[in-house]
């Protein structure tokens, strides 16, 4: 398939991919908002079945959080080609409203979630309705996922990846491209932990002998943490909160720390955690107990022979498009890591280009999106057609 005859499709659907971004954007999705999501949901599910897919819409129960929108269909080939996108954004209810979608002088596309996600939700769907168009289905068959909950660690998003990456040949993270227009083909793993030090407390002027100190062991703790970082195997800890006691005349009995964890790979972050864990049984300060609770823990998206091919791919094929994006390795993560994590080989960052994730300066590189809507149809396909050669 002519990476070049794809550009052309993409390239006059680009009135209508900036009316269907303007539309999701315009959708308040905030993860907690159930109903926004599902508002998305609804025209991501409308918009596929009209383009002849199969539809399940998996629904979220709990009140909390979105469903998730799988959409399938099947091709002449043998291959299973996985793409996913996450629904929601890190904005509130009202963003919308108060910065609806809008093109700026530079021709960037603005708004809540522009970039993150919701111009990778638009490009999966674009680059598939460009393959039916051209008859180019030579997978086995095309799945398109989107979760509603990536932005809190994908409580409702990762089990249901887990089910569809159990038969894909390869995985697609819709996610944008990094400012620069660099591909993803590795990022760190995180696990995020709650650390609980119970003491014992006393009046801090009459008898302090007799209390355990919470806090301080808490103290001794964040050393221990931080001193464990070791950048030369690219494995970051950091302690964001330290609270502990409630009055200052009292030796405090209680302390919780909220740490994070980041490494490349899942061998560096088991060991930490392992650390972690023989420290929390010989505490400091006599008398106070450790108590260690795993929050979430995403895995990284390690580089291996099958993910490398794949990023190769992609870069010849943007050559031929006119352009030659780089192979990032990035400390952020995505549910490309928990595709990844499960013997998928992925590629990240498929996206068109865009930056300012998570902030109200977010923008999307309009003029970006025709050729990365074409990479990604035309990986798609050399991807499927692999299993020929």
């Amino acid at each position: 398939m002519p990476a070049l005859e794809l550009l052309r499709l993409a390239e006059a659907a680009q009135d209508t991919y900036e009316r269907d971004l303007a539309t999701l954007v315009g959708i308040d999705s905030g993860s907690l908002d159930a109903a926004g999501v599902n508002r998305v949901a609804d025209w991501v599910a409308d918009r596929l079945t009209r383009s002849g897919f199969t539809v399940e819409r998996q629904v979220t129960t709990d009140g909390v959080h979105g469903d998730v929108v799988v959409a399938r269909r099947k091709g002449n080939g043998s291959r299973q080609i996985l793409l996913f996108a996450h629904m929601d954004t890190v904005f509130e209810r009202g963003d919308a409203a108060l910065r609806p979608f809008s093109i700026d002088e530079r021709g960037h596309g603005r708004g809540p979630g522009v970039t993150d996600d919701k111009a990778g939700v638009i490009a999966g769907i674009h680059a598939a309705e460009h393959l039916i168009a051209l008859g180019a289905e030579n997978y086995g068959e095309l799945v398109l996922a989107f979760t509603p909950d990536e932005e809190i660690g994908s409580p409702v998003g990762a089990p249901a990846l887990a089910a569809l990456a159990a038969t894909a040949d390869a995985g697609f993270s819709l996610e944008c491209a990094r400012e620069n227009g660099d591909l993803v083909i590795a990022r760190k793993g995180a696990v995020d932990l709650d650390i609980e030090v119970h003491g014992v407390a006393a009046h801090s002027g009459i008898e302090p002998e007799r209390g355990a100190h919470a806090a301080l062991e808490a103290a001794h703790l964040t050393i221990f943490l931080q001193q464990l970082a070791d950048p030369s195997r690219k494995l970051s800890v950091n302690v964001g909160i330290l609270q502990a006691g409630e009055r200052t005349n009292i030796v405090p009995d209680h302390a919780l720390l909220k740490v994070e964890m980041r490494a490349a790979q899942r061998e560096v972050l088991d060991e930490a955690l392992a650390k972690l864990n023989a420290r929390a049984l010989a505490p400091c300060v006599e008398r106070t107990s450790v108590t260690v609770r795993e929050l979430d823990f995403c895995p990284p998206l390690e580089e291996s022979p099958a993910s490398i091919a794949l990023g190769e791919s992609a870069v010849a094929i943007a050559t031929e498009l006119g352009f030659t994006p780089g192979l990032a390795r990035t400390g952020g993560v995505s549910d490309g890591n928990r595709v990844s994590a499960l013997g998928v080989p992925t590629l990240d960052g498929l996206g068109p280009v865009g930056g300012g994730d998570h902030s109200p300066t977010e923008w999307l590189e309009l003029a970006s999106v025709p050729s990365r809507v074409a990479l990604l149809a035309a990986l798609i396909d050399r991807t499927a057609r692999s299993a020929e050669r």
